[in-house]
């Protein structure tokens, strides 16, 4: 991680030296102004990762291959014991890079969690109550510091918020082709709920939906998919291997218009988990359209948690994020910050437990207006 202060005439200028040394990945720490005597100054520290995956490519390999294998060249190695070194080695790497990963994100969330005053200035009071409106909605310090800058005043905050955000609804209409889609998350966010709405609304539009369970990890987990199956009609089928999943999903993609896919809720810091549900992506997409991936956060979840869970899930291919436990949220700057930091559309929201009822597809207004819903400031 690089961190540096930057001094200038305003917070315009500090964000804009930031941008263009430190490129628009860096991350606001903290920001204060300063009285300097006669000319006062505003200060910013600001920070940016090291690009891990580029330092641990290319000409690495050879040397983390070396490192892990006692300085014996795979080369010298026959076939089946290259390929041993080889994964050996790859797994070694992964390792190290993801623990380097989390000590950077670990660091990152202590530093934000310090207090500062922020731009405590009498003759600025209204960028200062703007900054405590975000802050009371737990939008991260970066993005709230840049959100207030741009703002003149309470009221350009939902058309600016709104612009950063790009929320559609999910691809589902009776027109479309086949498609599937799997719904992936930690423990309890509430996937197979979720699906069963979303196969409700399916048969609603008239449409012939279909559900693969590839949870098999806990005792029990498939009967509460298989209750709603049988209630709303709609075929279900296990499976427990990427050969098992590819051909249930070739044979629903003959017969159905649509297919959701129920995975596994686990800790996504878990490597194991996370390289299981690429797996079974991967398998689909050797013969078929690959699912589209919806990762399920709960609303109700603490900012670090996403913060964590983001270092994990970014290594599969999400399409879209979605949100639910919206009913236990006291508030929901998460949603801003997952859609910034994941660059990903919102695709629907979760507001309780029955189904199909709850459950909103919303666009970016509303999604603004939920944002900046909660105990409202007054400049």
């Amino acid at each position: 991680m690089k961190i540096r202060k930057f001094k200038a005439k305003n917070f315009a200028e500090a964000l804009e030296m930031v941008r263009r040394e430190l490129s628009e990945d860096a991350v606001i720490l903290s920001s204060e102004e300063k009285n300097g005597g006669m000319k006062p100054f505003v200060e910013v520290t600001a920070a940016v990762d090291y690009d891990f995956d580029r330092m641990t490519a290319g000409d690495g390999d050879a040397g983390g291959r070396d490192a892990a294998v006692g300085h014996t060249r795979a080369e010298d190695c026959p076939a089946e014991g290259r390929r041993a070194l080889n994964a050996l080695s790859a797994r070694f790497r992964q390792e190290i890079t993801e623990e380097l990963k989390l000590e950077i994100d670990g660091l990152k969330a202590v530093i934000r969690d310090m207090k500062y005053a922020g731009p405590d200035v009498p003759s600025d009071r209204r960028k200062k109550a703007l900054l405590q409106i975000l802050r009371e909605r737990k939008i991260r310090e970066e993005f709230a510091v840049r959100l207030c800058e741009k703002a003149r005043d309470e009221n350009d905050l939902l058309p600016l918020i709104v612009s950063d955000l790009k929320a559609k609804r999910p691809p589902l209409s009776g027109g479309e082709s086949k498609k599937a889609f799997m719904l992936i998350g930690p423990t309890g966010v509430g996937k197979t709920t979720t699906i069963a709405k979303l196969s409700a609304r399916a048969i609603r539009r008239g449409e012939r939906a279909a559900i693969i369970n590839l949870d098999t990890y806990r005792i029990g987990a498939g009967e509460q998919v298989r209750i709603y199956s049988r209630i709303m009609g709609v075929p279900l089928a296990t499976a427990a291997g990427p050969a098992e999943f590819r051909r249930h999903l070739a044979n629903f993609y003959r017969t159905r218009d649509v297919i959701f896919i129920d995975t596994t809720g686990r800790n996504p810091g878990d490597a194991s988990y996370i390289e299981h549900i690429r797996t079974m992506h991967e398998a689909a997409a050797a013969e078929l359209a690959p699912p589209e991936i919806h990762l399920l956060m709960s609303a109700s979840s603490d900012d670090d948690f996403m913060t964590r869970a983001y270092s994990n899930y970014r290594r599969l291919p999400v399409d879209r994020i979605s949100f639910t436990k919206l009913d236990e949220a006291v508030s929901f700057g998460s949603i801003y910050n997952l859609r910034m930091v994941y660059g990903r559309p919102v695709a629907y929201l979760s507001t309780g437990q029955k189904v199909p009822d709850d459950i909103e597809f919303p666009d970016e207004t509303t999604l603004g207006n939920l944002i900046l819903s909660k105990g409202l400031v007054r400049c």
